[in-house]
Formats: structure tokens, C-alpha cells, sequence
């Protein structure tokens, strides 16, 4: 009966750790790809300026607090060396797709098409933006790991907590990601009232996102922990 009992849980037991390992490496895979694309889609996306109350806002801001979120969950289940890995392929690959841009406009137009000078004005992004973006983009998330995990192993509420060490540590990062990219970006650009106000502006819009967002977020991060163990 014993041998029975053991030839029956053995290889349900394999089978348990394959799934999980397999669905942990399938996840991490969409992570990183959202993590990639996420930032590409807020460059792009940051193309536009758009009005709110007169402040000049630009479109990047409702895409940019996900790479918080994203970031928060893969520190979360895979471990502060795998997150910075996947900050660092996704500026790998927004470098990439800049370059690939600059390349296609700086291609003959074809004299049928019209678009040419539409399409260098949407795609042709100014180098002080990109450098500035992607700066701030580095920065902000490897200190958002970084204090995540300081949280996490601290001796209070936020170890307790996953929604508030993720809240506290992008509270920190969405201050150094204003003031990277606002700073670089439009620095002696603005007058220093407005560059100030956008700064502050961008802040409190980007923590207000993931504010809204975090419900989400906690419910995302309580679903996988039923099925991923961590390895921090």
C-alpha cells in the first residue's frame, strides 16, 4: 500500500513543481515584455501635450506609473537581481527602437508618399526628451526596487503589506523620476515658475494614477501569491 501511495504522489509532486516552475517562467516572460513596452509606449505616448486646467501635461503620464506596478510585482515574486535585469532590457530595447526610428526618417522618401515630414514630427523625438526619459526612466525604477526591498524587510507595516511597501516606494521613485525628467527635459525650456509647476504637476498626477490603480494591483499580487512562492 505504501508503494502504491508513493508511485501515485510522486509523480503528482513532479508534476505540481513542473506546472509551477513552467507558469513562473511563462509570467516573467509577460512581465518583461510589458515592462519593454510599457516604457516605449509612454515615450511614444508623451509625443502629445495635452490640457489640464492649463497645464501643459504630456501623454506619457498615463502609461509611465504601470512601469512602477510591473516593477513592484517582479520584485515581488522574482527578486530585486531580476527585476534590475528586466529595467535594463527594457532600456536595451527603447534604445533600439530609437535607433530604428532615426534610421527609417532618415530613409528616401517615396514620392508618392506624403508623410514623410508627419512622420519624422511623431517619431523624430527631440535627443534632450529621450535622454531625459530614459534617465529618469533608469533611475526612479532601480531606486523603486531598491526601497521596495528596504521596505519589505523592514520591521513594520510595510513588511506586513505588499500595497503599502509598493505605494511607499513608487512615492519616492515618482520624486526622483519628476525631478530627472523635468529637469532635463525642460530645464531654461520653461520660465521656472511653469517648469516648476509641471514638475510638481507630473508628481502628484503620476501618484495619483497608481493610487487608483492599486486595488488592482493588490488584488493581482494576491492572486499570484496563491501560486507562486517567493524568492527573494
Amino acid at each position: 500500500m505504501i508503494h502504491v501511495l508513493n508511485l501515485t504522489v510522486i509523480p503528482l509532486f513532479l508534476w505540481y513543481n513542473t506546472f509551477m516552475s513552467n507558469f513562473k517562467q511563462k509570467l516573467l516572460i509577460y512581465f518583461a515584455a510589458l515592462s519593454a513596452s510599457t516604457l516605449l509606449m509612454s515615450n511614444l505616448a508623451a509625443i502629445k501635450l495635452w490640457d489640464f486646467f492649463g497645464i501643459a501635461v504630456d501623454g506619457g503620464i498615463v502609461v509611465f506609473p504601470l512601469t512602477y506596478i510591473l516593477g513592484d510585482l517582479i520584485v515581488e515574486f522574482y527578486g530585486k537581481k531580476t527585476a534590475k535585469d528586466i529595467i535594463w532590457a527594457g532600456f536595451l530595447v527603447n534604445i533600439i527602437a530609437m535607433i530604428v526610428f532615426y534610421a527609417v526618417i532618415a530613409l528616401p522618401a517615396y514620392k508618392e508618399w506624403k508623410m514623410q515630414e508627419a512622420y519624422a514630427d511623431v517619431l523624430g523625438f527631440t535627443p534632450r526628451i529621450i535622454v531625459a526619459s530614459l534617465m529618469a526612466y533608469i533611475c526612479s525604477n532601480l531606486f523603486n526596487n531598491h526601497l521596495f526591498i528596504r521596505l519589505k524587510n523592514s520591521p513594520n507595516i510595510f513588511s506586513r503589506s505588499f500595497i503599502a511597501r509598493a505605494l511607499g516606494s513608487s512615492a519616492f521613485a515618482h520624486l526622483v523620476d519628476s525631478a530627472i525628467f523635468e529637469t532635463i527635459a525642460f530645464i531654461g525650456v520653461l520660465p521656472f515658475m511653469d517648469f516648476l509647476t509641471q514638475a510638481l504637476f507630473a508628481y502628484l498626477l503620476g501618484m495619483g494614477f497608481e493610487i487608483i490603480l492599486s486595488p488592482s494591483e493588490a488584488f493581482i499580487a494576491n492572486k499570484l501569491r496563491g501560486r507562486l512562492h517567493e524568492t527573494i
